[in-house]
């Protein structure tokens, strides 16, 4: 089989992977097409996030393998972050990393083993940006959403209504987006439920004062999900969370730790 290599930028690589790293403890997927570089990580069974950047130099065709979580702290180390360049080469589902300096070359590999990697079955969906999105205050957006946090534990203590059947409602239509907390009733065009601790979560990865807030449909299925991106330097976080229905009221028990 064929090796191929790449060049890139150390300094790129290794902020992306300790973006992720600092976000997660599974296996991280690294995106590389044209001039951009995505590393996504996938936290729990209805939440993804990812990091894209440019690249300087372009790489020819697409790169795409896993980073083990052992990796990602390695490629994470000052010793990457110092690299003017280092060189990937990829065959099969084996990548090996070279590094330069003057004492010589260094290089290690792995096994690139995406039956380690499991994200919800939207996966690819989920990654992709939404064509149509609308700018928010970052604040607003989270103010309505705790508000919303806090409608569900007042129906959950005083209206004794179970928390499995309670949500935050989100729905963009015609531009205006609607945050509310409420018990699930139907899935209407356009209007969609999340697991308001998840959608806590994701508000956690966003720094900027303005948010980019967008619903995308799944095609085939009453479900959607929601996307929220901001810029953090020179890199693009987007959270993109799975909705919910009647049919997935499974609110409860989300995995401990950052992997939620």
């Amino acid at each position: 089989m064929e090796q191929k290599r790449w060049y890139v930028e150390g300094k790129v690589l290794c902020a992306g992977i300790q973006k992720a790293v600092s976000r997660t403890e599974e296996p991280i997927l690294c995106l590389m097409k044209e001039d951009k570089i995505t590393l996504v990580a996938v936290s729990g069974l209805r939440l993804v996030v990812s990091w894209e950047a440019q690249l300087r130099e372009p790489v020819p065709g697409n790169l795409v393998f896993l980073i083990p979580p052992l990796v990602a702290e390695l490629l994470s180390s000052e010793a990457i972050c110092t690299q003017v360049g280092i060189e990937l080469a990829l065959q099969g589902q084996s990548v090996m990393v070279r590094l330069t300096d003057h004492l010589g070359s260094y290089e290690f590999r792995w096994k690139s083993d995406f039956s380690t990697f499991s994200g919800p079955e939207a996966f690819a969906q989920l990654i992709q940006v939404p064509h149509t999105l609308v700018t928010v205050p970052h604040l607003r957006f989270s103010d309505a959403t705790h508000q919303a946090v806090a409608k569900l534990g007042y129906m959950h203590v005083d209206q004794q209504i179970s928390p499995a059947k309670l949500a935050i409602l989100i729905d963009l239509d015609f531009g205006r987006l609607l945050v509310n907390g409420q018990e699930i009733f139907t899935t209407e065009s356009r209007h969609y439920y999340f697991d308001p601790r998840l959608v806590i979560r994701a508000l956690e990865f966003q720094r900027e004062a303005t948010l980019r807030v967008g619903i995308t449909p799944l095609a085939g299925t009453k479900r959607g999900y929601l996307s929220l991106l901001s810029s953090d330097g020179d890199w693009t976080v987007h959270c993109a969370l799975m909705s919910i229905d009647r049919d997935t009221q499974q609110l409860y028990p989300l995995p401990p730790g950052r992997n939620r």
